[in-house]
């Protein structure tokens, strides 16, 4: 891969990740939230809520990051390098 290519491949994924991390991190919450009222059988308290908000960012940064390297190394691979 030459440097530009190298270059555009870790700012794009960077910035691909930065766009979905808002609302997969609100996908993810929503459904963990609603586990957690499910097992519970009570609506969750705003400390419950927030530890639960805190929990979710790590998990939802490493799925993010995650599907877009490999999203652009597909698509740097089948348009620029012909693979």
């Amino acid at each position: 891969m030459s440097t530009g290519v190298f270059v555009w491949y870790w700012v794009s994924s960077l910035f691909l990740t930065m766009v979905l991390f808002k609302p997969a991190k609100k996908f993810i919450l929503v459904q963990r939230v609603n586990k957690s009222v499910r097992k519970l059988k009570r609506e969750l308290t705003e400390e419950e809520y927030a530890k639960l908000e805190k929990k979710t960012i790590p998990m939802v940064v490493v799925i993010v990051l995650t599907f877009s390297l490999i999203f652009n190394r597909i698509l740097i691979g089948k348009y620029w390098l012909g693979r």
